[in-house]
Protein backbone atom coordinates (compact mmCIF):
# COMPACT_ATOMS: atom_id res chain seq x y z
CA UNK A 1 0.00 0.00 0.00
CA UNK A 2 2.86 2.38 0.78
CA UNK A 3 4.22 2.10 -2.75
CA UNK A 4 0.81 3.06 -4.10
CA UNK A 5 0.81 6.17 -1.90
CA UNK A 6 4.38 6.93 -2.98
CA UNK A 7 3.44 6.52 -6.64
CA UNK A 8 0.63 9.02 -6.19
CA UNK A 9 2.98 11.45 -4.44
CA UNK A 10 5.53 11.26 -7.27
CA UNK A 11 3.07 11.73 -10.13
CA UNK A 12 1.88 14.93 -11.77
CA UNK A 13 -0.61 13.27 -14.14
CA UNK A 14 -2.12 9.88 -14.94
CA UNK A 15 0.41 9.44 -17.76
CA UNK A 16 3.38 9.44 -15.36
CA UNK A 17 5.01 5.99 -14.99
CA UNK A 18 4.05 5.35 -11.32
CA UNK A 19 0.35 5.71 -12.13
CA UNK A 20 0.68 3.74 -15.36
CA UNK A 21 2.27 0.87 -13.42
CA UNK A 22 -0.50 0.94 -10.83
CA UNK A 23 -3.00 0.85 -13.65
CA UNK A 24 -1.24 -2.11 -15.24
CA UNK A 25 -0.95 -4.06 -11.98
CA UNK A 26 -4.26 -3.16 -10.37
CA UNK A 27 -6.85 -1.47 -12.59
CA UNK A 28 -6.35 -3.45 -15.82
CA UNK A 29 -6.48 -6.92 -14.17
CA UNK A 30 -9.54 -5.91 -12.13
CA UNK A 31 -11.27 -4.55 -15.24
CA UNK A 32 -10.36 -7.73 -17.11
CA UNK A 33 -11.88 -9.98 -14.47
CA UNK A 34 -15.11 -7.98 -14.22
CA UNK A 35 -15.53 -7.50 -17.98
CA UNK A 36 -14.72 -11.12 -18.83
CA UNK A 37 -17.24 -12.26 -16.19
CA UNK A 38 -19.93 -10.14 -17.85
CA UNK A 39 -18.97 -11.44 -21.34
CA UNK A 40 -19.02 -15.01 -20.09
CA UNK A 41 -22.45 -14.48 -18.58
CA UNK A 42 -23.88 -12.76 -21.66
CA UNK A 43 -22.17 -14.76 -24.42
CA UNK A 44 -19.71 -17.58 -23.75
CA UNK A 45 -16.52 -18.63 -22.03
CA UNK A 46 -14.64 -18.47 -25.35
CA UNK A 47 -15.62 -14.84 -25.91
CA UNK A 48 -14.39 -13.95 -22.40
CA UNK A 49 -11.05 -15.70 -22.97
CA UNK A 50 -10.58 -14.04 -26.38
CA UNK A 51 -11.27 -10.64 -24.82
CA UNK A 52 -8.62 -11.15 -22.12
CA UNK A 53 -6.05 -12.41 -24.62
CA UNK A 54 -6.71 -9.52 -26.99
CA UNK A 55 -6.44 -6.94 -24.20
CA UNK A 56 -3.16 -8.26 -22.83
CA UNK A 57 -1.68 -8.81 -26.29
CA UNK A 58 -2.55 -5.27 -27.28
CA UNK A 59 -1.11 -3.84 -24.07
CA UNK A 60 2.09 -5.89 -24.48
CA UNK A 61 2.62 -4.83 -28.11
CA UNK A 62 1.91 -1.17 -27.32
CA UNK A 63 4.27 -1.09 -24.34
CA UNK A 64 7.16 -2.92 -26.03
CA UNK A 65 7.01 -1.63 -29.60
CA UNK A 66 5.40 1.80 -29.37
CA UNK A 67 5.60 3.32 -25.89
CA UNK A 68 9.13 2.14 -25.02
CA UNK A 69 10.92 0.86 -28.08
CA UNK A 70 13.58 -1.85 -28.05
CA UNK A 71 15.42 -1.62 -31.34
CA UNK A 72 19.05 -2.30 -32.15
CA UNK A 73 21.85 -0.84 -30.04
CA UNK A 74 25.67 -1.05 -29.82
CA UNK A 75 25.60 -2.93 -26.50
CA UNK A 76 28.56 -5.12 -27.54
CA UNK A 77 30.84 -2.07 -27.51
CA UNK A 78 30.32 -1.70 -23.76
CA UNK A 79 29.39 -5.17 -22.51
CA UNK A 80 31.16 -8.52 -22.71
CA UNK A 81 28.76 -11.45 -22.47
CA UNK A 82 29.95 -14.37 -20.36
CA UNK A 83 27.29 -16.86 -21.40
CA UNK A 84 26.15 -17.81 -24.86
CA UNK A 85 22.49 -17.69 -23.85
CA UNK A 86 22.83 -14.11 -22.63
CA UNK A 87 24.72 -13.12 -25.78
CA UNK A 88 22.02 -14.59 -28.01
CA UNK A 89 19.32 -12.75 -26.08
CA UNK A 90 20.87 -9.30 -25.88
CA UNK A 91 23.68 -8.89 -28.41
CA UNK A 92 22.98 -5.89 -30.64
CA UNK A 93 19.84 -4.92 -28.71
CA UNK A 94 18.71 -2.46 -26.08
CA UNK A 95 18.53 -4.00 -22.63
CA UNK A 96 16.37 -2.95 -19.64
CA UNK A 97 18.70 -1.46 -17.05
CA UNK A 98 17.21 -3.75 -14.39
CA UNK A 99 18.15 -6.77 -16.51
CA UNK A 100 21.63 -5.30 -17.07
CA UNK A 101 22.14 -5.01 -13.33
CA UNK A 102 20.87 -8.52 -12.56
CA UNK A 103 23.03 -10.13 -15.26
CA UNK A 104 26.06 -8.22 -14.00
CA UNK A 105 25.45 -9.31 -10.40
CA UNK A 106 25.18 -12.96 -11.42
CA UNK A 107 28.31 -12.77 -13.55
CA UNK A 108 26.61 -13.34 -16.91
CA UNK A 109 28.16 -10.18 -18.31
CA UNK A 110 30.90 -7.68 -17.49
CA UNK A 111 31.76 -4.21 -18.75
CA UNK A 112 34.54 -3.42 -21.20
CA UNK A 113 35.40 -0.22 -19.33
CA UNK A 114 34.78 1.27 -15.89
CA UNK A 115 31.14 0.76 -14.88
CA UNK A 116 30.66 4.34 -13.70
CA UNK A 117 32.04 5.71 -16.97
CA UNK A 118 29.66 3.47 -18.94
CA UNK A 119 26.61 4.58 -16.96
CA UNK A 120 27.56 8.26 -16.93
CA UNK A 121 28.48 8.63 -20.59
CA UNK A 122 27.06 5.75 -22.62
CA UNK A 123 24.04 4.15 -20.92
CA UNK A 124 21.38 5.70 -23.16
CA UNK A 125 23.08 4.27 -26.24
CA UNK A 126 22.12 0.71 -25.29
CA UNK A 127 19.71 0.61 -22.32
CA UNK A 128 16.04 1.33 -21.86
CA UNK A 129 14.01 1.64 -18.68
CA UNK A 130 11.27 -0.88 -19.26
CA UNK A 131 9.51 -2.61 -16.39
CA UNK A 132 10.72 -6.22 -16.41
CA UNK A 133 8.80 -9.29 -15.24
CA UNK A 134 11.22 -9.54 -12.32
CA UNK A 135 10.40 -6.02 -11.16
CA UNK A 136 6.68 -6.51 -11.78
CA UNK A 137 6.72 -9.57 -9.53
CA UNK A 138 8.49 -7.56 -6.82
CA UNK A 139 5.83 -4.86 -7.02
CA UNK A 140 2.98 -7.37 -6.90
CA UNK A 141 4.45 -8.96 -3.77
CA UNK A 142 4.32 -5.55 -2.05
CA UNK A 143 0.54 -5.82 -2.02
CA UNK A 144 0.65 -8.73 0.43
CA UNK A 145 2.15 -9.18 3.90
CA UNK A 146 5.05 -11.56 3.30
CA UNK A 147 8.81 -11.88 3.61
CA UNK A 148 9.31 -10.08 0.29
CA UNK A 149 7.25 -7.05 1.25
CA UNK A 150 9.66 -4.16 1.80
CA UNK A 151 7.04 -1.95 3.46
CA UNK A 152 6.48 -3.84 6.72
CA UNK A 153 7.00 -1.22 9.42
CA UNK A 154 6.38 -2.98 12.73
CA UNK A 155 9.29 -2.84 15.16
CA UNK A 156 10.42 -6.41 14.52
CA UNK A 157 10.51 -5.97 10.73
CA UNK A 158 12.31 -2.64 11.04
CA UNK A 159 14.95 -4.15 13.33
CA UNK A 160 15.47 -7.04 10.89
CA UNK A 161 15.75 -4.62 7.96
CA UNK A 162 18.38 -2.51 9.73
CA UNK A 163 20.34 -5.53 10.96
CA UNK A 164 20.53 -7.08 7.49
CA UNK A 165 21.94 -3.90 6.01
CA UNK A 166 23.92 -2.10 8.70
CA UNK A 167 25.28 -5.07 10.65
CA UNK A 168 26.95 -6.46 7.53
CA UNK A 169 30.39 -5.51 8.81
CA UNK A 170 32.09 -2.23 9.68
CA UNK A 171 35.01 -3.07 7.40
CA UNK A 172 32.65 -3.32 4.43
CA UNK A 173 31.19 0.14 5.04
CA UNK A 174 34.60 1.59 5.85
CA UNK A 175 35.86 0.35 2.49
CA UNK A 176 33.87 3.06 0.72
CA UNK A 177 32.92 5.59 3.40
CA UNK A 178 36.47 6.13 4.56
CA UNK A 179 37.71 7.03 8.07
CA UNK A 180 34.80 9.37 8.93
CA UNK A 181 32.31 6.46 8.64
CA UNK A 182 29.48 8.75 7.52
CA UNK A 183 26.82 7.10 5.36
CA UNK A 184 25.11 10.31 4.23
CA UNK A 185 25.70 13.12 1.78
CA UNK A 186 28.67 15.36 2.41
CA UNK A 187 28.77 19.07 1.54
CA UNK A 188 31.60 20.26 -0.69
CA UNK A 189 32.98 23.78 -0.49
CA UNK A 190 35.01 23.32 -3.65
CA UNK A 191 35.28 20.10 -5.66
CA UNK A 192 38.99 19.80 -4.85
CA UNK A 193 38.12 18.93 -1.26
CA UNK A 194 38.56 15.43 0.13
CA UNK A 195 35.61 13.33 1.24
CA UNK A 196 36.71 13.71 4.86
CA UNK A 197 36.77 17.52 4.64
CA UNK A 198 33.38 17.54 2.91
CA UNK A 199 31.88 15.34 5.64
CA UNK A 200 33.30 17.68 8.30
CA UNK A 201 31.69 20.56 6.38
CA UNK A 202 28.34 18.75 6.46
CA UNK A 203 28.49 18.01 10.18
CA UNK A 204 29.39 21.62 10.98
CA UNK A 205 26.63 22.83 8.67
CA UNK A 206 24.06 20.71 10.51
CA UNK A 207 25.19 21.98 13.90
CA UNK A 208 25.27 25.59 12.67
CA UNK A 209 21.79 25.39 11.17
CA UNK A 210 20.58 24.04 14.51
CA UNK A 211 22.30 26.98 16.27
CA UNK A 212 23.86 24.38 18.55
CA UNK A 213 25.30 25.87 21.74
CA UNK A 214 27.62 24.66 24.48
CA UNK A 215 26.03 22.22 26.96
CA UNK A 216 22.85 21.78 24.89
CA UNK A 217 21.38 18.30 24.55
CA UNK A 218 21.11 17.14 20.96
CA UNK A 219 19.42 13.92 19.86
CA UNK A 220 20.62 12.18 16.68
CA UNK A 221 17.91 9.75 15.52
CA UNK A 222 19.63 7.12 13.40
CA UNK A 223 23.16 8.04 14.46
CA UNK A 224 24.94 5.41 12.35
CA UNK A 225 28.56 5.14 13.45
CA UNK A 226 28.33 8.23 15.67
CA UNK A 227 30.50 10.67 13.71
CA UNK A 228 28.06 13.55 14.20
CA UNK A 229 27.82 12.76 17.92
CA UNK A 230 31.58 13.08 18.30
CA UNK A 231 31.71 16.18 16.09
CA UNK A 232 29.03 17.95 18.16
CA UNK A 233 30.65 16.95 21.45
CA UNK A 234 34.19 17.91 20.46
CA UNK A 235 33.64 21.06 18.41
CA UNK A 236 30.46 22.47 19.98
CA UNK A 237 30.82 21.16 23.55
CA UNK A 238 27.29 19.80 23.36
CA UNK A 239 25.87 16.67 25.02
CA UNK A 240 24.71 14.37 22.23
CA UNK A 241 22.51 11.31 22.52
CA UNK A 242 22.51 8.89 19.59
CA UNK A 243 19.82 6.35 18.76
CA UNK A 244 20.39 3.40 16.44
CA UNK A 245 18.90 -0.03 15.82
CA UNK A 246 22.23 -1.41 14.62
CA UNK A 247 24.02 -3.47 17.26
CA UNK A 248 27.33 -3.15 15.40
CA UNK A 249 26.80 0.57 14.94
CA UNK A 250 26.03 1.16 18.63
CA UNK A 251 29.18 -0.69 19.67
CA UNK A 252 31.25 1.31 17.21
CA UNK A 253 29.76 4.58 18.55
CA UNK A 254 30.61 3.73 22.14
CA UNK A 255 34.11 2.48 21.33
CA UNK A 256 34.90 5.53 19.20
CA UNK A 257 33.57 7.92 21.86
CA UNK A 258 35.75 6.23 24.48
CA UNK A 259 38.81 6.39 22.22
CA UNK A 260 38.19 10.11 21.62
CA UNK A 261 37.79 10.76 25.35
CA UNK A 262 34.17 11.81 24.90
CA UNK A 263 32.35 9.04 26.79
CA UNK A 264 31.22 11.45 29.50
CA UNK A 265 29.49 13.66 26.92
CA UNK A 266 27.96 11.06 24.61
CA UNK A 267 25.18 8.53 25.25
CA UNK A 268 24.15 5.87 22.73
CA UNK A 269 20.79 4.08 22.85
CA UNK A 270 20.28 0.90 20.82
CA UNK A 271 16.53 1.00 20.25
CA UNK A 272 13.74 1.92 17.87
CA UNK A 273 12.90 5.63 17.68
CA UNK A 274 9.44 4.72 18.97
CA UNK A 275 11.01 3.46 22.20
CA UNK A 276 12.92 6.61 23.17
CA UNK A 277 11.64 7.56 26.65
CA UNK A 278 9.31 10.53 26.34
CA UNK A 279 10.67 11.86 29.63
CA UNK A 280 13.86 12.81 27.75
CA UNK A 281 13.85 16.37 26.38
CA UNK A 282 16.27 17.87 23.89
CA UNK A 283 17.26 21.35 22.80
CA UNK A 284 17.99 20.19 19.28
CA UNK A 285 17.08 17.07 17.28
CA UNK A 286 18.71 15.94 14.06
CA UNK A 287 17.90 13.02 11.78
CA UNK A 288 20.30 12.48 8.89
CA UNK A 289 18.93 10.25 6.12
CA UNK A 290 17.09 8.02 8.55
CA UNK A 291 13.55 9.29 7.98
CA UNK A 292 13.32 7.49 4.61
CA UNK A 293 13.25 4.20 6.55
CA UNK A 294 10.27 5.23 8.69
CA UNK A 295 7.72 4.48 5.98
CA UNK A 296 4.86 6.65 4.78
CA UNK A 297 2.35 5.11 7.16
CA UNK A 298 4.50 5.73 10.23
CA UNK A 299 5.77 9.18 9.27
CA UNK A 300 3.19 11.00 11.44
CA UNK A 301 4.24 8.77 14.38
CA UNK A 302 7.88 9.63 13.72
CA UNK A 303 7.24 13.39 13.60
CA UNK A 304 5.00 13.20 16.66
CA UNK A 305 7.84 11.51 18.55
CA UNK A 306 10.27 14.23 17.48
CA UNK A 307 7.86 16.95 18.57
CA UNK A 308 7.27 15.35 21.96
CA UNK A 309 10.99 14.87 22.62
CA UNK A 310 11.94 18.43 21.64
CA UNK A 311 11.72 21.45 23.92
CA UNK A 312 9.25 24.16 22.90
CA UNK A 313 12.04 26.49 21.76
CA UNK A 314 14.03 23.68 20.11
CA UNK A 315 15.00 23.13 16.49
CA UNK A 316 14.67 20.03 14.32
CA UNK A 317 16.81 19.36 11.25
CA UNK A 318 15.98 16.51 8.92
CA UNK A 319 18.41 15.63 6.13
CA UNK A 320 16.49 13.26 3.93
CA UNK A 321 16.78 11.66 0.49
CA UNK A 322 14.14 12.64 -2.04
CA UNK A 323 12.84 11.87 -5.52
CA UNK A 324 12.00 14.09 -8.46
CA UNK A 325 8.39 15.14 -8.77
CA UNK A 326 6.84 13.83 -11.99
CA UNK A 327 9.24 10.91 -12.22
CA UNK A 328 9.89 9.35 -15.62
CA UNK A 329 10.81 5.71 -16.36
CA UNK A 330 14.52 6.27 -15.69
CA UNK A 331 13.81 7.88 -12.31
CA UNK A 332 11.40 5.11 -11.42
CA UNK A 333 13.78 2.29 -12.36
CA UNK A 334 16.41 3.73 -10.02
CA UNK A 335 13.93 4.08 -7.15
CA UNK A 336 12.69 0.51 -7.57
CA UNK A 337 16.25 -0.80 -7.72
CA UNK A 338 17.04 0.94 -4.41
CA UNK A 339 13.86 -0.31 -2.77
CA UNK A 340 14.43 -3.88 -3.90
CA UNK A 341 18.16 -4.37 -3.43
CA UNK A 342 19.70 -1.69 -1.21
CA UNK A 343 17.24 -0.15 1.27
CA UNK A 344 14.13 -2.34 1.50
CA UNK A 345 11.46 -0.38 3.31
CA UNK A 346 12.88 3.09 2.58
CA UNK A 347 9.49 4.04 1.16
CA UNK A 348 9.44 7.54 2.61
CA UNK A 349 11.88 8.85 0.03
CA UNK A 350 9.55 11.31 -1.69
CA UNK A 351 9.38 14.64 -3.49
CA UNK A 352 9.94 17.68 -1.28
CA UNK A 353 6.31 18.77 -1.13
CA UNK A 354 5.32 15.60 0.71
CA UNK A 355 7.89 16.17 3.47
CA UNK A 356 6.89 19.80 3.95
CA UNK A 357 3.21 18.84 4.07
CA UNK A 358 3.87 16.18 6.70
CA UNK A 359 5.89 18.57 8.85
CA UNK A 360 3.19 21.21 8.72
CA UNK A 361 0.46 18.67 9.48
CA UNK A 362 2.47 17.56 12.52
CA UNK A 363 2.57 21.13 13.87
CA UNK A 364 5.99 22.27 12.65
CA UNK A 365 6.92 25.50 10.92
CA UNK A 366 9.49 24.98 8.17
CA UNK A 367 12.30 27.50 8.57
CA UNK A 368 14.49 26.59 5.59
CA UNK A 369 15.03 24.01 2.89
CA UNK A 370 18.31 23.41 1.09
CA UNK A 371 18.73 20.93 -1.76
CA UNK A 372 22.12 19.20 -1.68
CA UNK A 373 21.56 16.52 -4.31
CA UNK A 374 24.54 17.53 -6.41
CA UNK A 375 26.71 17.28 -3.29
CA UNK A 376 25.35 13.76 -2.88
CA UNK A 377 26.46 12.86 -6.40
CA UNK A 378 30.02 13.94 -5.62
CA UNK A 379 29.89 12.09 -2.29
CA UNK A 380 28.81 8.91 -4.04
CA UNK A 381 31.54 9.35 -6.62
CA UNK A 382 34.11 9.42 -3.81
CA UNK A 383 32.51 6.31 -2.30
CA UNK A 384 32.65 4.54 -5.66
CA UNK A 385 36.34 5.37 -6.07
CA UNK A 386 37.09 4.20 -2.52
CA UNK A 387 35.23 0.95 -3.05
CA UNK A 388 37.09 0.19 -6.26
CA UNK A 389 40.40 0.67 -4.45
CA UNK A 390 39.39 -1.78 -1.72
CA UNK A 391 37.32 -4.09 -3.88
CA UNK A 392 39.68 -7.07 -3.99
CA UNK A 393 39.71 -7.47 -0.22
CA UNK A 394 35.94 -6.90 0.02
CA UNK A 395 35.27 -9.54 -2.63
CA UNK A 396 37.44 -11.98 -0.72
CA UNK A 397 35.47 -11.33 2.48
CA UNK A 398 31.94 -10.78 1.17
CA UNK A 399 31.77 -12.47 -2.21
CA UNK A 400 31.42 -11.39 -5.81
CA UNK A 401 27.63 -10.95 -5.83
CA UNK A 402 27.53 -8.34 -3.05
CA UNK A 403 30.50 -6.44 -4.47
CA UNK A 404 28.92 -6.32 -7.92
CA UNK A 405 25.67 -5.13 -6.38
CA UNK A 406 27.61 -2.35 -4.63
CA UNK A 407 29.38 -1.44 -7.86
CA UNK A 408 26.01 -0.91 -9.53
CA UNK A 409 24.41 0.80 -6.54
CA UNK A 410 27.14 3.40 -6.16
CA UNK A 411 27.54 4.02 -9.90
CA UNK A 412 23.79 4.34 -10.55
CA UNK A 413 23.42 6.64 -7.55
CA UNK A 414 26.13 8.98 -8.82
CA UNK A 415 24.09 9.36 -12.01
CA UNK A 416 20.71 9.66 -10.28
CA UNK A 417 21.79 12.28 -7.74
CA UNK A 418 23.80 14.19 -10.31
CA UNK A 419 20.92 14.68 -12.74
CA UNK A 420 18.13 15.16 -10.18
CA UNK A 421 16.36 11.80 -10.50
CA UNK A 422 17.12 11.58 -6.79
CA UNK A 423 18.28 14.29 -4.45
CA UNK A 424 18.75 15.17 -0.80
CA UNK A 425 17.14 17.89 1.31
CA UNK A 426 18.13 19.60 4.53
CA UNK A 427 14.91 20.80 6.17
CA UNK A 428 15.06 22.97 9.31
CA UNK A 429 11.87 23.28 11.36
CA UNK A 430 10.55 24.21 14.77
CA UNK A 431 7.26 23.98 16.63
CA UNK A 432 4.65 26.24 15.07
CA UNK A 433 3.55 28.01 18.22
CA UNK A 434 2.71 31.68 18.83
CA UNK A 435 5.45 32.12 21.44
CA UNK A 436 8.34 30.42 19.62
CA UNK A 437 11.31 32.86 19.87
CA UNK A 438 11.44 33.68 16.15
CA UNK A 439 13.59 36.78 16.74
CA UNK A 440 16.59 34.46 16.86
CA UNK A 441 16.37 34.37 13.06
CA UNK A 442 16.52 38.18 12.91
CA UNK A 443 20.00 38.44 14.39
CA UNK A 444 22.47 39.97 11.92
CA UNK A 445 24.65 36.92 11.22
CA UNK A 446 21.63 34.65 10.80
CA UNK A 447 19.22 36.89 8.91
CA UNK A 448 21.43 37.51 5.87
CA UNK A 449 20.40 35.55 2.79
CA UNK A 450 23.83 35.15 1.18
CA UNK A 451 24.81 31.70 -0.06
CA UNK A 452 26.75 29.51 2.32
CA UNK A 453 24.90 28.92 5.59
CA UNK A 454 28.05 28.32 7.63
CA UNK A 455 29.28 31.80 6.78
CA UNK A 456 26.05 33.25 8.20
CA UNK A 457 26.50 31.88 11.71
Amino acid sequence: MEKIVLGLAMSNSWTDPPLLIMGALLIIPTTCVLTSAVLWFLFSFKIAVLFVLALFTGAYLWYNFSYIQDGSAPIDEYVEFKSEATRRTWSGKRIPITELCELYMTGELTFRMDLLKVLLEHRNKFVNYKLTWSTARFLIMQLFPNSENSSMKDKQSTKKEIAEHYDRGNDFFGSFMGPRMVYTSAVFEGLDQSLETAQDNKMSLLCDKLLLQKDERILDIGCGWGSLLRHAAKNYKAHPVGVTLSVEGAKYCRDAAKEAGLSDQIDVLCMDYREIPKTMKFDKIVSVEMAEHVGLKNFPIYLSSVKELMKDDGLFLMQVAGLRQGANWEDLSWGLFMSRYIFPGADASTPLNWYVHQLEKAGFEVRSVETIGRHYSHTLHKWYDNFQKNRASMEKSYGTYLCRLWDFFLACSVVAAGQGSATCYQILAHKNTYDFPRDVFCEPKIATTSVGFRNRI
